[in-house]
């Protein structure tokens, strides 16, 4: 399977010391972590997502990846500076195709 664009999923962050308070004590940010996820994404419909898998979901593109376990419904996805929810997760046995569509904001 060629993987020629990259998409980012929005991991756990990590705790980061950025000052100290009036009293010493340690002041920490959370940095949210962006993993880098291999795939190919192609523009794809509600319709078609309904004839080809049988469910009914709010839906824009269709990755195809690697398997990955980090992958689930709901969690957030950057590609091409614009932000997505995965509404569904197909596990085959060489390849996940998830479906995301575009965050409202």
């Amino acid at each position: 399977m060629r993987l020629t664009k990259t998409v980012y999923l929005h991991g756990e962050g990590e705790e980061v010391l950025v000052g100290w308070n009036d009293f010493g004590e340690p002041i920490y940010e959370t940095i949210p972590a962006k993993i880098p996820i291999q795939c190919e994404i192609e523009p794809y419909s509600s319709k078609l997502a309904e004839n080809r898998y049988g469910i009914i979901v709010d839906v824009q593109y269709r990755l195809f990846t690697k398997p990955d376990e980090r992958l689930k419904l709901g969690e957030k996805i950057e590609y091409k500076d614009k932000n997505y929810t995965i509404t569904g997760v197909m596990d085959f046995d060489r390849h996940y195709e998830v479906l995301i569509k575009k965050d409202d904001a």
